[in-house]
């Protein structure tokens, strides 16, 4: 009998990445992701707003009663957006322009000293938080 550990398959193909964040007021959060984010909406249905984040990276805002989950009261959503970007001082300047909550704090090194990065909350307190890798 062999004591060797069968080789596991390989990791199929990702085609892209959806992240679904679950509001009490859709229409608020929508107008902010679109305004104050800049993100593309490629989609509306009723309790449903998608938005490109990324190339096929997107993000659902999906309204109370729509959906398999349900919006969680509090500042603890328990899940962070994390976008990853070579320009964060413009994203820094264009949410401090439009008062986001937390560009006031500036932008600080996090992750140990691996990245640089600020962070936002959205008008239903999740976290928004970009970031660049330190070289």
């Amino acid at each position: 009998m062999s004591t060797a550990s069968p080789t596991p398959p390989s990791i199929p193909k990702v085609d892209g990445v959806l992240t679904m964040f679950y509001y009490a007021d859709l229409a608020a959060a929508e107008r902010w992701y679109e305004e104050v984010i800049g993100f593309e909406k490629i989609l509306r249905l009723d309790g449903l707003a998608l938005f490109r984040v990324h190339a096929s990276s997107h993000l659902a805002l999906v309204g109370d009663g729509a959906g398999s989950q349900q919006p969680i009261v509090g500042s603890n959503k328990g899940a962070i957006l994390s976008i990853q970007t070579s320009e964060l001082q413009q994203w820094h300047q264009r949410l401090f322009a439009h008062q986001a909550p937390g560009t006031g704090h500036g932008l600080h090194i996090g992750c140990d000293g691996l990245t640089i990065e600020f962070k936002v909350r959205d008008p239903e307190g999740y976290t928004v938080e970009f970031f660049e890798w330190i070289d």
